[in-house]
């Protein structure tokens, strides 16, 4: 006999129920949540947590009471003693997906859909009594509406010991008994039903911060939206641990920005914003209603986060070329949400500006910061909890000091707990499972706290101009002041004065030459990055090609061309510049190759025009080449968010013979710019989600050692430069009229 087939089948030790309840139960506030949400899912309007004698563990005792619709005898049996019961979202046979079941009164969606929030009461205490008395509810034939509803005529009581369930004993050898009584008069729920479940033999003594902390979440556990007396927690610790408990309310209205996002399930945006400074109305008041720069379709404008996304899961080009077509056709997996987001500056200076009492302020932002996440009328955990900043807002700001940190907004995200079943709940109440509805949720999120940053940079801005005054400066504004102030100044020695002067312009020629040893390798960084991106794409490519049989030369010849022209990128930007004559054709051909799959791969056409006047211009190639690519770089970021059958790029040189200047204009037909000139070339300021936003300040920079950065919004003036209507979005020019 060459085998032997055994079975057996799984028999656990009465121990695993304590052992699952310590586990998927991380605290005693979520135990009580969970017996919270028991509460909510039985239809009940209140439930009652009361806490007698709980400083002292012998003693103390946990009581939840609710008036939902109570257990059957039969529930009991078949689904509050079967650990992971899908008696609230069974599970269909034939697509695999959970079925929604509403509950019969108040058509809640379930938000306990696992069978194993029951084992929050391990966590709690030893031993449970537990009580209940069921409506029992008949439905019409075929329907979930109600055809009738009765008061049952028993009630169950039910006593579990949990040291009875020992490491020693099998969960099968562990008997559960309950008794069903009659007699009316000995009922606790006689002319109601409801649950009554009692915790005595407490695993741990509660304290005041406990009962605050559990007070806190209490408050949060229910939406801000809930419909007025659907739905309460009453909390009850016969003390005065929660006297004078803040409310978060009391400092919402107070926020100096505030936001409400609307996202439907088909991506359109309505979107509204407001700064106000309560005590200090010399700055003024912003609002954004009804504009439609913001109450868009932002499907276009994630979808090159959406691309970025497939990249990083490393799937191949055609793949994600095809995800993207499906992405296109469909509408968000999760429905739609709804975005509530109230932030705050948390400096002195700027606290006096709108708040009344900065120690409550401080105290409530401590407790409560973060983004809560709520899946109808209640919360999903752990989203918005303590240090939990699941969106990177603290890494957002470590990069960019125009990001505001987790820990000074105050956020609530709502989704309707019906469409968006494809967010799933961990068993541990850690926020949802990551899967492809979560990721493309998080980008969604994303998008819409960049926008927020953006608009609310312009206010903060003006904010801390008004309260710093001239601080904000530019070095050379300052160092001119600066000689102003010594050449007015009456000096006695006069060899001085002349001293100081000189000081100041070599401080002045010192922070010039820095600043332009500076931009070199950030043109490094940027050419290197891009290249090196396609270059590692190419070489697998070029593997294949080599390894074929027979060897496609021509296949091979093409690739190497590639690859000479991703290195060329480079070294143009590595070999020792200085202002000479540079060929504009080749630098924008060299400029255009770095980036050549990518008008590939989305389709994006590129028109040069160069005038055969303005063959050369004097400037650093290095300088040239890398303002080149960051404008190429956001013209393809930015035509990757709309919807057209025709994507492109014009880029135009024109001499002036009269100014003895030299443009290069570049232009396409994406959404264009969204903001005025002094914030587009601003350090940092940018509306792309990942973006650094140094790019069109850097251009700046070099252009004015050179000539004039201009962005062109005006139509009249894009016909005199010839620009063809077809490219009616950004539109960048370049004038170089210094040393030409």
């Amino acid at each position: 006999m060459s085998e032997i087939l055994k079975e057996k089948h799984f028999n656990p030790k009465a121990h695993i129920l304590t052992l699952l309840g310590n586990e998927l139960i991380k605290s005693p506030v979520m135990a009580i949540y969970e017996l919270v949400k028991n509460s909510y899912d039985a239809d009940a309007n209140k439930v009652d947590v009361r806490f007698r004698n709980i400083e002292d563990v012998n003693n103390g005792v946990i009581v939840i009471e609710d008036d939902g619709i109570g257990m059957t005898s039969e529930i009991l049996e078949d689904v509050w003693l079967e650990p992971g019961s899908d008696f609230r979202k069974p599970i269909n046979k034939e697509t695999g997906l959970r079925q929604i079941i509403k509950s019969p009164i108040f058509h809640r969606v379930p938000m306990g859909e696992k069978g194993v929030g029951r084992f929050a009461v391990h966590k709690l205490g030893s031993q449970i009594y537990l009580v209940t008395r069921p409506l029992l509810i008949k439905f019409k034939e075929g329907s979930r509406e109600i055809e009738s509803q009765i008061l049952a005529d028993y009630e169950i009581q039910l006593y579990i010991n949990w040291k009875d369930f020992s490491q020693s004993k099998h969960l099968s050898d562990v008997p559960i008994k309950w008794k069903i009584k009659t007699n009316t008069d000995e009922f606790r729920f006689k002319e109601k039903s409801g649950t009554y479940i009692r915790l005595s033999g407490l695993k741990e003594s509660w304290t005041k911060g406990m009962a605050r902390d559990l007070k806190g979440q209490a408050i949060s556990m229910l939406s801000p939206k809930i419909k007025k007396d659907t739905f309460k927690i009453n909390l009850n610790f016969e003390n005065q641990w929660l006297v004078d408990f803040p409310s978060v309310n009391s400092i919402l209205e107070e926020a100096p920005y505030k936001i409400t996002a609307f996202i439907d399930s088909s991506f359109n945006l309505t979107f509204e914003y407001e700064f106000n400074l309560k005590n200090n109305s010399s700055i003024g008041k912003r609002e954004i209603l009804d504009d439609p720069k913001y109450n868009i379709n932002i499907k276009g404008g994630i979808r090159p986060d959406f691309r970025k996304y497939l990249e990083r899961k490393e799937y191949e080009k055609d793949v994600i070329e095809k995800l993207l077509i499906d992405f296109d056709r469909e509408e968000l997996p999760f429905g739609s949400l709804f975005f509530e987001f109230y932030s705050f500056d948390l400096d002195p200076i700027s606290i006096r500006d709108y708040c009344s009492d900065a120690k409550i302020l401080k105290e409530i932002i401590k407790s409560h910061s973060g983004i809560k996440v709520f899946k109808g009328d209640l919360r999903v955990y752990d989203y918005g909890e303590p240090n939990d900043d699941w969106l990177g807002l603290d890494l957002e700001r470590v990069q960019n000091k125009d990001w505001f940190s987790n820990n000074q907004n105050i956020g609530y995200i709502y989704l309707d707990p019906e469409t968006s079943s494809c967010l799933i709940e961990k068993t541990n109440r850690e926020g949802f499972i990551k899967n492809d509805a979560f990721d493309l949720f998080y980008i969604v999120l994303k998008y819409i706290l960049s926008e927020f940053k953006s608009t609310r940079l312009v206010d903060r801005n003006k904010w801390l101009r008004f309260n710093q005054k001239n601080s904000d400066k530019l070095f050379d504004d300052k160092i001119q002041g600066f000689k102003a102030i010594i050449d007015d100044t009456n000096f006695s020695d006069e060899e001085k004065k002349k001293k100081l002067i000189e000081e100041a312009e070599k401080l002045e020629k010192k922070y010039d030459e820095d600043t332009q040893s500076l931009l070199i390798p950030a043109g490094v960084g940027m050419t290197a990055s891009v290249a090196l991106h396609e270059i590692e794409k190419l070489v697998p490519r070029m593997e294949e090609t080599v390894k074929s049989d027979p060897l496609k030369k021509h296949i091979i010849i093409d690739q190497v061309d590639e690859l000479r022209e991703y290195t060329e990128g480079i070294l143009s930007v590595l070999r020792k510049g200085g202002n000479k004559p540079v060929n504009v054709e080749e630098s924008i051909i060299k400029s255009f190759n770095n980036y050549r799959s990518k008008f590939i791969d989305r389709k994006i056409d590129v028109k040069i025009v160069v005038d055969p006047n303005c063959s050369t211009i004097n400037s650093d190639k290095r300088f040239l080449i890398t303002m080149l690519m960051n404008i190429l770089d956001n013209s393809i970021y930015w035509l990757d968010t709309v919807y057209k059958d025709e994507k492109g790029i014009f880029i135009k040189t024109i001499k002036d013979e009269k100014s003895n200047s030299t443009s290069i204009i570049i232009a396409d037909n994406g959404p264009g710019f969204k903001d005025d000139i002094s914030l587009i070339i601003r350090p940092f300021f940018t509306r792309k989600s990942d973006g650094i936003g140094i790019g069109l300040y850097l251009i700046d920079t070099i252009m004015m050692k050179y000539g004039k950065l201009d962005i062109i919004f005006d139509k009249e003036k894009l016909q005199e430069l010839q620009i063809p209507a077809f490219y009616d979005g950004a539109v960048v020019k370049l004038t170089f009229s210094k040393n030409q």
